[in-house]
């Protein structure tokens, strides 16, 4: 937006974008991210039973170990996130933030000891990562599609 000189007082005038208010947004990436995990671990069930009985336990343990450490790492993530980034003026908790570096490091500390030690074969790996990257896409067009629905259907109550 293109700041506007007001000819009468000789001001200059600077658009303000209209935003959505913090706290709107806050509850709605909790629900989704609470969406993604649950159901990272409720599709993980599932498929790890059937890599079990299809290819071998030890891949299905795998795949679903796999899924709950993206889980994790996605958690420590969003918590380590949720801690540093806040609204301007309001208070940062630096033990938060530490203690959410921390836990996101053990995360990254287990997947290097399953890289050296291979206790599960790599593809369990990959299929149990992919979970969590399918199931956020699915959420996320899933709420996306859900906002424009609402979006049409208050235009057109409007008019």
């Amino acid at each position: 937006l293109n700041p506007v000189i007001d000819i009468r007082s000789q001001q200059t005038i600077f658009p303000v974008r209209k935003r959505v208010p913090w706290e709107r947004v806050t509850v709605l990436s909790q629900n989704i991210l609470a969406k993604v995990q649950i159901w990272t671990i409720l599709i993980a069930l599932p498929v790890a039973l059937g890599c079990g009985l299809a290819i071998s336990w030890v891949f299905g343990a795998g795949v679903f170990l796999t899924a709950l450490w993206a889980v994790a790492g996605f958690r420590a993530l969003e918590g380590l996130l949720r801690s540093a980034v806040v609204p301007q003026g309001a208070p940062r908790n630096e033990f938060a933030i530490i203690l959410w570096l921390i836990a996101k490091l053990a995360v990254y500390a287990v997947a290097v000891w399953v890289l050296f030690f291979r206790p599960f074969p790599a593809i369990s790996h990959a299929v149990g990562f992919t979970i969590l990257m399918v199931v956020l896409v699915v959420v996320g067009a899933r709420h996306r599609a859900a906002e424009i629905k609402l979006a049409t259907t208050a235009k057109s109550d409007q008019l």
